[in-house]
Parts: structure tokens; sequence; C-alpha cells
């Protein structure tokens, strides 16, 4: 499982994630923790975007190692860049996921739609978003994020940390930071060490 937590900043977003995963059968029993060695990350750089997921192990080895990302035209913000995303960004990411064998669509489905077991954060040229597992995306008004198994104490630490206080790229690092160790003090599959990824916005 995972903790993976996201600040929206004024031309930036900070992510920062965990690194345990869980082995876990269909009836919640952990048969075995890991922790990833040094230079794997749940959250992996790409030029211009950071990816990262939380559930299925699969989605993220896909995102690191197989996925191409699309090129993003210059210039390409607010409005723009949510088309771009929508239109695509997550066309490409489902191409991939079905292509390695991921999340493709019951062939003897009525609604034939293809849908995946993992929550996805992109950030795009500064700009974040999450992906659920039917490819709809959301960005919270409040600019703070948190996905996996220990995202309600992370979300709730971030929302105490932050209060109304305008932050800068390192003051958002710490925060977030401060909500993964909550994170990990409460949730068994949290676990340090944790990775930081900061991001602007093309100027």
């Amino acid at each position: 499982m995972t903790t993976i937590v996201a600040i929206q900043g004024d031309g930036f977003a900070v992510v920062c994630s965990d690194s345990r995963i869980s082995d876990m059968d269909k009836d919640g029993y952990v048969s075995q923790i890991t922790t990833l060695r040094d230079g794997i990350s749940k959250v992996y750089s790409n030029g211009k975007y950071l990816l990262g997921a939380a559930g299925d192990l699969r989605a993220i080895n896909i995102l690191h190692h197989a996925f191409t990302p699309p090129p993003i035209p210059n210039g390409t913000k607010g409005k723009k860049l949510d088309h771009f995303f929508t239109s695509k960004f997550i066309p490409a990411l489902r191409e991939c996921f079905e292509e390695q064998g991921y999340a493709m669509p019951d062939k003897d489905a009525k609604s034939h739609m293809a849908e995946h077991e993992s929550l996805i954060i992109a950030v795009v040229c500064g700009t974040i978003y999450i992906i659920d597992g039917d490819y709809s995306w959301v960005s919270d008004a409040s600019g703070l994020h948190a996905i996996g198994s220990g995202s309600s104490y992370a979300l709730g630490a971030l929302q105490v940390l932050k209060a109304n206080k305008k932050l800068n790229p390192q003051q958002a690092k710490s925060i977030a930071l401060k909500a993964l160790n909550v994170a990990a003090k409460y949730d068994p599959h949290t676990g340090a060490p944790f990775h930081t990824f900061v991001q602007e916005q093309p100027k």
C-alpha cells in the first residue's frame, strides 16, 4: 500500500511518497512488507511530468518503465492544459496500460469499459491531477492532495499544517514530509524512506 501527498503551490507543485509495499490477500491479510531499494520510488520524474500511483504495483512499474507521455506544446496552461490532459495524456495512458495487459476491458462486458485498480497522480507543468480507476481526473481546489492507504491521516495533517499560509516550495516540502510521517505513524502500510519532488510551472 502507499501514501503519496502533493501540494499545489503558486507556480509549483510538491509531491512526496513513501517506500513501503505490502503484499495483501483478498481477506486483507498482509503476508509480507517490502521496502523499495535505493533508486526506486513510487513517483518518477519524466521530462515535464511527475508520475506515481497508489494501488497495484504493476501500475507503478508501467508508469516508470513502459509509458512515454505525450509531449506538451509550449505555453500550454490553464484550461488549455486541462484540455491537453484530457484529450492527449489520458488516452495515451489508457493505451499503454492496455498494451501492457493491465486494465484491459472485459470483452464480454456490455459497457466494454477499461478500468484499473489504482489511483494515479500526474503533475504536468507544475499542475497536479489525480486520475481515478475509470480514467477520470480531478484537481482539488484546496491544493492539497493525498492518495493511498494513509491518505486520510496525511490529508488531515496537511490541512492543519498549511492552514491559510501561502507556501514557498521549501515550506511545502517540509509540510508534506511531516504529513507523511503522520501517515506512517498510524497506517501500517506506509513507511520511510520518503522521496520528495518539486516541479515548477514553465515561465
